[in-house]
Parts: C-alpha cells; sequence; structure tokens
C-alpha cells in the first residue's frame, strides 16, 4: 500500500492532467459551437438563394415563353411584308401605264434641268410634274399605307421581344452567379461538416480520458480515506478550513468529503 505522501503526489498529479484536459475540452467544444454557427449561417444562406434561384427560373421560362411569342409573330410579319413588297414590284412591271408615267415625269425632269425655258414654259412642266407625281402616288398609295402600317406594328412587336430577351438575359446572369456562389457555399458545408466531426471525435476523446482520470482520481481518494490523518494531508491540496468539505482533522475521508474533495482538485 502506498503511503500518505505518494498518494498525495500522485492526486495532484492527476488533478493538475484534469484541469489541463478540461481546458482542452472547454477550447474544443467553443471551437464545436463556432462551427455549427458557421454551418447554421451557411445552409440558412444556401436556402435563401435556392428559393431566389427558383423565382428567377420562373422568371426566365416566363421571359423565354414571351420572347419566342414575339418573335414568331415578327418572323410571320416579315413573311408577310416581303410578299406585299414582292407583290408591289410585280405590280409595277405589269403596269403599263404606271412605266409611262415614270417615263414622262423623267423626260419633264430632264427638260427642266437641261433646257433653257421662260417662266410660263416651266410653270406648264412643273404642273404636268405634280400631275404625274400624283397619278404615280395614286398608284402606290394603298400598298404604301399597308406595307408601312405592318412595318409600324412590326417595330412595337421587336420592341417588346428585345425586352423580354433582354429581361432574360440579367435573370439568367443572376442565376448564374447564384448557383456558382451555392457551389462555393456546397464545398465550404461540406468541409465545416468534416472539421465539426474531427472535433466531435477529439472530444469524445478528451471525455474518454477525463472520465479515466476521474476513475483514477477518485480510487486515489479513496485510498487516501483508508489511512488516519489522511484529511489533514488532503487539505493540504485543498483549503483550509473549507466549509464546503467540513473535515475535522484527524478523521478519515467519507465518501462524500471524496467527492467534494475530487471536484476541488479539478478546478484548481
Amino acid at each position: 500500500m502506498m503511503d500518505i505522501e505518494d498518494l498525495n503526489s500522485k492526486a495532484k498529479k492527476i488533478s493538475n492532467d484534469l484541469r489541463e484536459l478540461g481546458t482542452k475540452k472547454e477550447k474544443k467544444f467553443k471551437e464545436k459551437n463556432k462551427l455549427e454557427s458557421n454551418l447554421n449561417t451557411l445552409i440558412k444562406e444556401a436556402n435563401e438563394l435556392k428559393s431566389k434561384k427558383s423565382e428567377l427560373n420562373k422568371g426566365i421560362s416566363e421571359s423565354k415563353k414571351n420572347r419566342d411569342k414575339y418573335n414568331k409573330e415578327v418572323q410571320i410579319g416579315l413573311k408577310e411584308l416581303k410578299k406585299i413588297r414582292d407583290h408591289y414590284l410585280k405590280s409595277r412591271k405589269k403596269n403599263k401605264n404606271f412605266d409611262k408615267l415614270k417615263k414622262d415625269l423623267d423626260a419633264l425632269n430632264f427638260r427642266i434641268e437641261t433646257e433653257s425655258l421662260s417662266s410660263k414654259k416651266e410653270k406648264e412642266l412643273m404642273k404636268q410634274i405634280n400631275e404625274i407625281k400624283k397619278q404615280l402616288e395614286d398608284t402606290d398609295r394603298d400598298t404604301k399605307t399597308k406595307y408601312n402600317a405592318l412595318r409600324k406594328d412590326l417595330k412595337k412587336i421587336k420592341k417588346l421581344s428585345d425586352k423580354y430577351h433582354k429581361d432574360l438575359q440579367m435573370k439568367a446572369k443572376e442565376s448564374s452567379e447564384i448557383f456558382g456562389r451555392l457551389t462555393e457555399i456546397s464545398k465550404e458545408i461540406s468541409s465545416i461538416k468534416k472539421e465539426k466531426n474531427l472535433t466531435k471525435v477529439i472530444l469524445t476523446g478528451l471525455k474518454d480520458q477525463i472520465n479515466t482520470l476521474n476513475t483514477k482520481l477518485s480510487s486515489v481518494l479513496t485510498e487516501m480515506s483508508k489511512i488516519p490523518g489522511a484529511a489533514k494531508n488532503a487539505l493540504k491540496f485543498s483549503k483550509p478550513k473549507d466549509e464546503k468539505i467540513k473535515l475535522t482533522l484527524g478523521n478519515k475521508l467519507d465518501k462524500d468529503a471524496i467527492l467534494k474533495l475530487q471536484k476541488k482538485l479539478m478546478r484548481k
């Protein structure tokens, strides 16, 4: 059996080891809490981004639908414009009167530009030119009116198509940026989870070591309790006149006193 001094020394060493392990455990516990806080923050951000991305995707789908609808209308309109133009050109070729009026107009313009005419004669020619122009305009009026009205409508439709296309591009860009951030968050979460699991393993190891040392310390204190005058020696590493332990010098340590002294030693 070990003497009281050896037991006293052993108890002090164990208590010092327990304090050191307790400090490590507290540090690791704080690290674990910080990791959990960071993890929760990232998960919250990820959920918010996923929700926002979902809304953006709905908007992208709607913008694409509208853009495609107006693009189709533009394509149909362009084909109709081509038909009107082709019909107009074919009509001009078939209309002999139109060609004659055009030649007469060119001839009159040529005379005014090249001949030396009296004021009266020039006025007569200008009158003829205006009359021919009016006839030409009357020939083209209906076709031009229809053509210009359709082209005006197509410009409005094209603006709508461009508007939805631009909106689609903006939303697609934002969605892509969110996807990039979600990818980063996923990697960060994975890394934190690994670190958290490792911290848990270390904490479990520290708890096991602490439990082992507590058992050893309890054993040492129990041995000390069997030795007369143990209380006096035990108080060498406890506070004299400790009201919580309430030991009487020269008495053996009872079970309750051992537990209180064990806690005392760990806090020192």
